[in-house]
């Protein structure tokens, strides 16, 4: 990637407590991160307190622990992009995980932009050739803190960090985490064999409903037969086309079941595993077949789960990972060196967001069958965090990600509030197994823990070591159904009178909507001249704005008279303009315990404007900045407070002697 040069000023950076600029790079001490998604400061403190953290402590007695300011909104790809580039949202262009389409309204993914040519394809024998397509490339904009130093001689080093998918041309080693996709081309799919069905009626992966049969006429049910999907069937779609459930390559699998129906042996593509119930096999690789005569494969990687052999027959197959031994696309930059990690630490989940939470939101998991899996994803951490201390000589930079507490708040929260101990019961807890969960998200804080006191051991002695969260946590006990809101406030309208529809499926009468909201927390005016029916002026735009925006903080809930948000910013006052309107004219920062619902996070209109969170999806972050703060501990003594992550990424380059970047907008830390 070449990297953007800029003209050095005529003044020097001032000098920090965490670098000497005077230094060439090979002689300064090299720069450790640990990135630990979801880190909160309370429940942090309240940790320590109980003695909970050793080695946490010990590196605040060493240095320094403060709060460390998220992004706005506080979601996982704008937070990593801000620590990424040095920018907020309006300078590298990631306002949410879901943006939308002006012209259309409709809900698109944040990590790439809109394609407008499809492609062109030629027809031979039944299949469909690309001749032309898209090129995908990755939304964010700004140059990466890694690519700057590695242009300046640094040996930089990047472990699983979000939102690098599609993965940019670098120099820098750079594995993406977060939002790398499955060889479905989507972030997770699951297949679930089942005798009965599933509670969930539209769940998120493939459930196939087989049955156990007795093919070999022995009078003994014993094999069971079922199909896996793969990637598209790209040569037989047209270009554009988007695949249905038809259009993906398959593989066949076969179950064999012991007479004891406590074991079996799973054959799929060749390959073969014996595991008993209960248990996880290890990787198989498959591959499946796009052209004929080997012209054209796609290799992946899965495992299988026995959950049931007796009495019933419940097997999950994780999503087919795109394979580390030959990406069929780019997962790292440079390309060799997934090879190189496959080759050190032999396969290794590759799908950005490998805890399979679609699984236990849909209830094919329940919590004992989900911490067994999560338990798989952190063995892959600590042999990709140990790998990267192997590696790491004076001088260089490396960050390494842990996504442990993330994921597991958001999913475990229901079982017992970990910020507030004896907060009243989460709508979602389930009695009967809340007693045995309870404690499990300090359980998940304690193995970070275990895994700072190892990365202490190992560092150089003089190593700047950096720990940081990209936000914090709290409860999720209620929703707002943001667009029915807008709908009884009078600023959206529905076709016929109707109370009840889709933005995307031209349900909304544009011609009198003046604002409706799209993603987690993004709120858009109807403005003319920018959306494809825009009804407001923009001479009336500021005025339409504060109005929306004094009502929604004035907004209580009517269950318990609580504020539900707790402030709205404008992105005209909190981005950066070279990309600010692609975002939205509003951001909503709910109050702790509320957020968006996912209905209207897809722009559906609902009935009801409030409901109870009874979602396995029980802790977020999803809030106003200010109740979800991040962490920063350092190794190093501080003068200074309230830095936020654009602050650590400039903090960064300085500790190398390197100036930030024209449109980077934080501040070294000292």
């Amino acid at each position: 990637m070449s990297t953007l040069r800029w003209p050095r000023t005529l003044f020097l950076l001032p000098v920090l407590l965490f670098c000497s600029p005077a230094q060439a790079a090979p002689e300064r001490a090299g720069v450790f991160v640990v990135g630990v998604d979801g880190m909160d400061p309370v429940i942090l403190e309240r940790l320590l307190a109980e003695g909970a953290m050793p080695n946490f402590a010990a590196l605040r007695a060493e240095g320094s622990l403060q709060t460390l300011g998220t992004s706005v909104p506080p979601q996982s790809p704008v937070a990593w992009s801000n620590f990424v580039t040095g920018m907020n949202p309006g300078g590298h262009g990631i306002f949410d995980f879901i943006h939308r389409d002006p012209a259309t309204y409709k809900p698109i993914s944040s990590a790439t932009p809109p394609v407008d040519d499809p492609g062109s394809a030629v027809r031979f024998f039944g299949y469909v050739i690309p001749i032309s397509t898209p090129e995908v490339v990755n939304n964010r904009g700004g140059v990466p803190w890694w690519d700057v130093l590695e242009d300046r001689g640094v040996d930089v080093e990047v472990y699983r960090v979000p939102g690098n998918f599609p993965t940019p041309p670098s120099d820098a080693r750079v594995l993406g985490g977060m939002g790398t996709v499955d060889v479905r081309g989507g972030f997770g799919t699951y297949t679930f064999y089942s005798d009965r069905p599933v509670e969930d009626e539209d769940p998120k992966g493939d459930i196939e409903l087989v049955r156990v049969q007795d093919l070999d006429l022995d009078g003994t049910p014993e094999t069971v037969r079922g199909v896996l999907r793969g990637p598209p069937d790209q040569f037989r779609l047209e270009p554009g086309q988007l695949p249905s459930k038809a259009d993906y390559l398959t593989l066949g699998v076969t179950f064999h079941l012991g007479a004891d129906r406590k074991a079996m042996v799973v054959e799929v593509g060749g390959q073969r595993a014996l595991l008993r119930e209960g248990e996880w096999s290890e990787w198989l690789e498959v591959e499946f077949e796009a052209l004929p005569l080997g012209l054209s494969s796609i290799a992946g990687t899965l495992r299988f789960y026995a959950k049931e052999l007796s009495p019933g027959f419940q097997v999950y197959a994780s999503p087919v990972n795109i394979s580390p031994a030959g990406p069929a696309v780019p997962l790292t930059s440079p390309d060799e060196f997934a090879i190189e990690l496959f080759d050190a630490v032999g396969p290794y989940y590759t799908q950005g967001m490998p805890e399979e939470t679609d699984a236990l939101s849909d209830g094919v998991f329940d919590d004992d069958d989900y911490l067994k899996q999560v338990a798989l994803v952190q063995e892959d951490n600590q042999k990709l965090v140990r790998l990267a201390l192997d590696r790491f000589e004076p001088g260089d930079a490396t960050f390494v990600y842990l996504s442990d507490i993330d994921l597991q708040c958001h999913m475990l929260w229901r079982h017992a509030d970990p910020k507030h101990p004896g907060a009243p019961p989460h709508p979602a807890q389930d009695p009967a197994v809340a007693g045995r969960h309870a404690h499990d998200v300090e359980r998940f804080y304690r193995d970070v823990d275990r895994q700072l006191g190892e990365v202490r051991k190992r560092l150089p002695p003089d190593t700047l070591l950096i720990v940081m969260s990209d936000h914090g946590f709290q409860t999720y006990t209620r929703q707002l159904h943001l667009n029915a809101w807008l709908r009884d406030a009078g600023y959206l309208v529905l076709t016929d009178g109707a109370r009840t529809g889709q933005i995307v499926a031209g349900d909304v009468d544009w011609s009198r909507t003046r604002a409706y909201g799209l993603g987690f927390n993004g709120l858009y005016l109807n403005l003319a001249g920018r959306e494809g029916q825009g009804s407001v002026a923009p001479e009336e735009a500021d005025a339409l704005a504060a109005e929306i925006s004094g009502r929604l903080e004035a907004l209580r809930d009517p269950k318990n008279g609580k504020q539900v948000v707790l402030r709205v910013d404008r992105g005209a006052d909190v981005y950066s303009e070279e990309r600010r309107d692609e975002g939205p004219d509003l951001v909503v920062g709910y109050d702790a315990g509320y957020g968006a619902s996912d209905d209207s996070t897809l722009g559906e209109i609902t009935e009801e404007v409030f409901a109870d969170n009874l979602s396995r999806w029980s802790g977020n972050h999803l809030m106003s900045p200010d109740v979800v703060p991040g962490i920063l501990l350092v190794n190093r003594t501080l003068s200074g407070s309230g830095y936020d992550l654009t602050d650590l990424t400039v903090t960064l380059l300085a500790h190398y002697g390197v100036e930030p970047l024209p449109g980077m907008v934080g501040q070294p830390i000292q």
